[in-house]
């Protein structure tokens, strides 16, 4: 009996947490939503493995190495946000090292953690942080692959700058979230005045958004790759911004592990964690490589996928370690903009200890050659 009441006031918890965390961040939709072009759906989330993967090369860390079995419940990223640790996944990288992944879907990460219905997660830490704040049982174990905003703003050709969208309808992904937070502020450091010199929308991400923008009910949106560089490539819209260049220390993608996992399988914590970067690495280092199953796995053609990649080859950091600093910049922006009550205290949120280990055993971030 005690146990029923303890999960009626658990779920109570995180439906309320549930609540502030949707006013804070984007939604898992535009963390998870497939990226495939606009013309078709056909390889829509590919989930068999590619006839291009990669066998895993020799100096990969759990190769020779008596990788005791386990079976780990994961709700990763796909598209663009996802693509090198799809390509691992695919390729077979994680079960080389051990570790069935049981993917799910995980539409409420936080009431997925709270029951106890998923191990390891990425996503926007605006999400998280105010659940972990409220006590949901997991941690922040590291940054995601690359971890600023990776939006780009668009328009229609006649649009040339930022100054001229006064007066435009703009698509801002959705009502509430990182991508309208991103766009407002992008917006005010260029002197408009979201809430009255523009008309903002709520236009969806990926494919749904870039076909608002094609069809002319949008003069200009926010979006992700490759999008960005398909509207310029078809002659249809330009860039008007790389929106990580207005908010450098917005920090948009981290991973997080529960509690049960950190205190009763740390050794697979940072397995995963190996795992994750080792393939982030090796794909920004071996594009040639990578790009043909990237372009299959996009529904891109080589030349395009390439192009979209290397765009934002600058956000792919590789960096494990979580700087605190910035998730308590964007606690600041969430509040700033109304879509937190408060801006919370982010101490305690982050466990940083699988990734420093990582990032010293795989040579990244501040132990990669190029910062000693």
């Amino acid at each position: 009996m005690k146990n029923y009441y303890l999960k009626k006031f658990l779920s109570l918890t995180l439906a309320m947490t549930m609540l502030a965390s949707l006013a804070a961040c984007a939604s898992p939709a535009e963390n998870k939503a497939p990226q495939t072009a606009p013309d078709t759906q056909a390889n829509e989330e590919k989930d068999k493995t590619s006839e291009n993967t990669l066998a895993s090369p020799e100096d990969a860390p759990w190769k020779n190495r008596d990788n005791e079995q386990v079976t780990v419940r994961a709700g990763f990223a796909k598209g663009m946000t996802g693509i090198a640790n799809q390509f691992a996944i695919q390729s077979g990288w994680y079960k080389e090292a051990g570790i069935e992944l049981e993917l799910v879907d995980i539409p409420n990460p936080v009431a997925a953690f709270g029951a106890g219905e998923v191990d390891i997660a990425d996503g926007d830490p605006g999400t998280y942080i105010p659940a972990i704040v409220n006590k949901v049982p997991m941690k922040i174990v590291s940054n995601m692959w690359r971890n600023r905003g990776a939006y780009w703003i668009i328009a229609k050709p006649e649009i040339k700058s930022l100054a001229d969208l006064k007066g435009k309808t703009i698509g801002a992904a959705q009502a509430t979230g990182g991508m309208k937070l991103t766009l407002m502020e992008v917006l005010s450091q260029n002197g408009i005045d979201p809430k009255n010199d523009v008309e903002l929308v709520a236009n969806g991400f990926y494919q749904t958004a870039y076909a608002t923008f094609t069809s002319g009910e949008v003069d200009a949106t926010i979006i992700h790759q490759p999008y960005a560089t398909l509207a310029e490539k078809e002659g249809i819209g330009n860039v008007l911004a790389k929106t990580w260049e207005f908010l450098p220390d917005y920090h948009t993608g981290v991973l997080v592990a529960s509690q049960k996992m950190i205190d009763e399988q740390p050794e697979v914590v940072e397995r995963v964690l190996e795992v994750y970067f080792f393939a982030n690495n090796y794909a920004k280092t071996h594009l040639d490589e990578f790009i043909p199953w990237a372009a299959e796995y996009l529904n891109l053609d080589e030349e395009t996928a390439r192009e979209a990649i290397e765009a934002e080859i600058i956000l792919w950091e590789n960096n494990p370690i979580v700087d605190t600093s910035r998730l308590q910049v964007t606690e600041d922006l969430l509040y700033k903009n109304g879509m937190q009550k408060e801006s919370l205290d982010v101490n305690g949120v982050v466990d940083n200890r699988f990734a420093e280990k990582v990032a010293e055993s795989l040579k990244l971030g501040k132990f990669a050659a190029d910062n000693k």
